[in-house]
């Protein structure tokens, strides 16, 4: 049976302005990253995914399984995005800290790094919330 792939275009519009539109070239990036982490852990695992939504941070996981499925594969590309900020900054948001760079408005220190790991905590809570939803 082959799996539902769907792109939603709305999600990846939204998540380009939550990121930030001044860092779109790095919230593209970040979604490249966070799908291709997705599907490599797709065919490492072999795993039957029912349903794919690639949605920026509001990226779905449907497994025929249950909750904790979806939860762990929703996260393998946020940890991706996470793992690439934190190779290219050893703190990604800079000394200004999370809160003040978490706006979508806000200046970042470190663009790339700063833009990987606002994905990656969106895209986060996001799976926590489908998961337990």
């Amino acid at each position: 049976m082959m799996p539902l792939l769907r792109l939603d275009i709305f999600g990846l519009l939204l998540s380009l302005f939550l990121l930030g539109p001044r860092q779109w070239r790095w919230s593209l990036a970040a979604a490249g990253v966070a799908l291709a982490a997705t599907i490599l852990t797709f065919l490492v695992l072999r795993v039957e995914v029912t349903a794919y939504t690639m949605g920026g941070v509001f990226t779905q996981v449907e497994l025929g399984g249950g909750r904790l499925g979806n939860l762990a594969l929703g996260l393998a590309g946020p940890f991706a995005c996470y793992a690439v900020a934190r190779l290219k900054a050893g703190r990604p948001m800079g000394e200004a800290g999370w809160l003040r760079q978490l706006l979508p408005w806000s200046r970042l220190e470190n663009p790339l790094a700063g833009t990987f790991a606002k994905y990656a905590l969106l895209a986060a809570v996001f799976n926590i919330i489908q998961a337990f939803k």
